[in-house]
């Protein structure tokens, strides 16, 4: 992926907002199945928002590839969670157990997806990180100690999980999971996934957005976009330093040759007014 610092990425544009799943969906399909061929497990970062809603067909995407899933080998942790109970309207992975989970034909085993402790809600939002991140490493420990893939989506203002523009934790370097007490973003404490966890301990990272409030991001975010071998994928390099907290990922994982990780946008067109291809 490093070669003299220029960073290759993939981007994949949907039609429209509707025709994202089904980009997205098959590289999770992929990237699942060799996962399992190397390891037998798959672990996977989600993040809640809009996220949820475009994974719902996944399954489709499986069928579709003749691959067998195996939800029993998942493992799924939070990108980023607000430090609210489950049952709390901005929980994410409450977003992700009602629209996602509880949807599947062949669930993920409930042991298997984890959430933050609630009982450490009491004691302070570091209390919850740190106790997070020992869930973390222990998840990564089936999986030969990186995280297979983390979905993430990316906002108007190219924050990521809960990364956000100008804020101290872009610079934390040892915790792979943080907490927030100031988010720009309500509610204001949460707890986050961090650069060392998705550079050094990420195999894959696929970021998903749609509409028009994302254009400006996109925008920014590349130095080359060539066309690639179908009409709606695009050869990128991210751009240094990254204009945005969303760019600052860029996934190598230790131990591991530049093979086994990769980087995809996958947008809708709406995201990409204003985008120059580089002929």
């Amino acid at each position: 992926q490093f070669n003299s610092m220029v960073y290759k990425a993939r981007l994949v544009v949907a039609e429209s907002k509707a025709e994202v799943a089904a980009c997205l969906n098959p590289l999770i399909v992929k990237i699942c199945e060799e996962s399992m061929k190397e390891r037998g497990v798959f672990t996977i970062a989600l993040s809640g928002g809009s996220l949820p809603s475009f994974l719902v067909v996944m399954e489709d995407s499986f069928e579709a590839a003749e691959v067998d899933p195996c939800f029993d080998k998942w493992h799924v942790i939070l990108a980023d969670e607000r430090c609210v109970t489950l049952d709390h309207p901005d929980s994410n992975m409450g977003s992700l157990q009602a629209k996602l989970f509880s949807k599947l034909k062949s669930p993920i085993p409930p042991t298997q997806i984890y959430p933050i402790q609630e009982q450490k809600l009491n004691d302070s939002t570091a209390a919850v990180a740190q106790d997070y991140e020992q869930t973390v490493r222990q998840v990564l420990q089936k999986s030969s100690g990186n995280l297979d893939l983390a979905v993430l989506g990316l906002g108007p203002d190219g924050h990521t999980c809960s990364l956000f523009p100008n804020h101290a934790l872009l610079e934390e370097n040892e915790k792979w999971v943080a907490p927030i007490q100031d988010s720009p973003k309500p509610p204001s404490c949460r707890i986050t996934l961090t650069y060392p966890l998705l550079n050094t301990r990420t195999r894959h990272a696929i970021f998903c957005g749609a509409g028009a409030s994302k254009a400006p991001v996109i925008q920014a975010i590349f130095d080359s976009v060539k066309p690639a071998e179908t009409s709606t994928n695009y050869d990128v390099t991210i751009k240094e330093p990254y204009p945005y907290p969303c760019a600052g990922v860029l996934p190598a994982p230790a131990g591991e040759n530049e093979h086994s990780s990769s980087l995809t946008y996958v947008v809708d067109k709406d995201a990409t007014e204003g985008l120059e291809i580089t002929k």
